[in-house]
This record gives C-alpha cells, structure tokens and sequence, in this order.
C-alpha cells in the first residue's frame, strides 16, 4: 500500500535528503518548508505544502490524512522557539490523530552523555515528543559527517590540509552521521509503527579518531591531511566570529567542552542495531566522502 508522508524542512541539509529517499521508495511525499517555489523546484515529483512551524493550523492541514511525518527542528532563532515549535506540532498531531511521527533530535542527546546546554536541549524535545502522546520514533544523530565540507567548521582543510575539528582529543573514537544515512532510516522509520516509543542512537559504521578520518579525507582533499584539534573555546569563538553571534562561542564551547570529557570510546554506537532494526544498509565513512563534490571545485 503507498504510504503518504509529511516531510518537514524539505528544503534543508537534513529534510532533503528525506524527501529524496521517501520519493525513490515510492511515497507519497508531502514537503513542508516556508517557501513553496523552493519546494517546487528542489523536489517536482513531491506536494509542496508550505507551513511554519509555530502555526498549528498550517501544520494540521499538512499532517490531516498522512500515515507518518518526520520532524526535525532547525536552530532555534530565540529561547522561545523550540517550546513554541513543539506546542504547535504536538497541537496540530492530536487534532488530526497523526499515526506516526518520526523525529530526530539533530544534535548528540541522550542521558549517557555529559551535561551541556546543547544536549540537555536536544535529550529535552527527544523526552518531550516521547511523551507528547503522539505514537513516534526517535533518531538520536552524533556529530554530522557534512560538516566537514563548508570551511565555516574546516577552514584549513582545503588550503593547508589541516583537519582542526572535532575539537576532541585524538585518541577518542566518534560515530559521524551522515544525513544520507539518517534519510534511510527515517524514511525506514516511518513504515514502522511497532516502533513507536522507541528512540535509537544512529551513526555511519565505522568510528574513527581524528588522524583515521584525516586519513580518509586525504584523497577527497588533494593533499595528506593532519589532524590538529584546537581546543573547545577557539573552536567555539572561531564559528561565533564567522556568524557574528556570540551565543555561538558558548554553545559550542560548552558542547564540545562536554564531550571531550567523555572515555576514549564513549562516542563509538553499534550502528549493527539500527541496520538489523530497520533493514537498511549504511554506507563507510569513505563511500560518503567518495559522493562530495571535487574539493577544488567547491573551495
């Protein structure tokens, strides 16, 4: 039986890719986002539905009649926005008796990790869509594999071939997530009711510490890459000044200043549950750098 789907943020890094493997599935896709010619173009063959999140009565026309939806909240713009985006979501979810959600937390979460504003935010919305009263799943993502292509996050990689971020110690071991590979278990994830209540840690195979990863990268960036982590704070102040924000230089500070504290493999997940879980195949952390565009194209 075709599934009917609502995918918000479809025209994001993370809702893309969602929308491209629920369509390759053979979905239904309704694709959500604030700008509807944008949604047209990026993805022809899906419903484009414009809503924002705050507006309950836009999200309940997009979610009246789907089998599922997947959710996920971009940066919070004020201290509101995640309350606020919740409160119309869950609003909206009860009104039309929405069968599945599927929800990723977009951020490391979870009790087993330190303490950090980041964290306790995202491990608070994975605890409050759990119990929202709203069948659903959650995805629990680690550090995303992207974030090594824009120099906002690796500005010395393509020029100098120095790998500076993570800012964590060289010997921990990290689980990446790649939004490819979240895609396939969302979309996975909304053909399983059975599920909900459930949340899962997700990751690409393979945890790797720094120098592994600069070694991977080596090909992708023409030239042998070195890792050299700088410390949380410069890591933290360095993106602040780029963004022009300075709560930026906190929250990552704090962030990566938590995880640093963590054992030498606490960051490494079995990425064999999920695949058995949900029947998907994930891809190497070198298959994920093999699909990015020529470094020197993009540089």
């Amino acid at each position: 039986m075709n599934q009917t789907v609502a995918i918000f943020g479809a025209t994001g890094a993370q809702g893309g890719p969602v929308v491209r493997e629920a369509l390759a599935k053979g979905m239904t896709v309704r694709a959500v986002a604030r700008d509807i010619s944008k949604i047209s173009k990026l993805h022809p063959e899906a419903q484009a539905f414009a809503a924002k999140l705050d507006d309950e009565e836009a999200i309940a026309k997009v979610l009246d009649g789907v089998d599922a939806a997947f959710v996920h909240l971009p940066m919070p713009q004020s201290p509101e926005d995640p309350a606020n985006w919740m409160k119309a979501l869950f609003g909206a979810a009860h009104r039309v008796s929405l069968p599945l959600l599927v929800y990723t937390t977009g951020a490391t979460s979870g009790s087993r990790y330190p303490s950090s504003m980041m964290i306790d935010g995202a491990t608070g919305g994975m605890q409050a869509v759990l119990a929202s009263g709203i069948p659903s799943i959650v995805l629990q993502p680690t550090i995303y594999l992207e974030n090594l292509v824009p120099d906002l996050f690796v500005p010395r990689l393509r020029s100098e071939g120095i790998l500076d971020y993570p800012p964590l110690p060289e010997d921990m071991k990290v689980t990446w997530t790649s939004h490819q590979d979240q895609a396939r278990v969302a979309v996975a994830a909304l053909s399983r009711p059975d599920l909900a209540g459930k949340s899962y840690e997700i990751g690409t195979p393979e945890a790797v510490t720094g120098d592994e990863l600069a070694t991977q990268l080596s090909e992708w960036a023409g030239k042998t890459v070195q890792y050299a982590p700088l410390s949380p704070a410069d890591f933290g102040q360095r993106v602040s000044d780029v963004l022009g924000n300075p709560g930026v230089a906190f929250a990552l500070t704090d962030l990566y200043g938590a995880l640093a504290k963590m054992g030498n493999d606490d960051m490494a997940i079995d990425t064999n549950t999920v695949e058995a879980t949900f029947g998907v195949k994930l891809s190497t952390i070198a298959d994920h750098i093999k699909t990015w565009a020529d470094a020197k194209q993009i540089a």
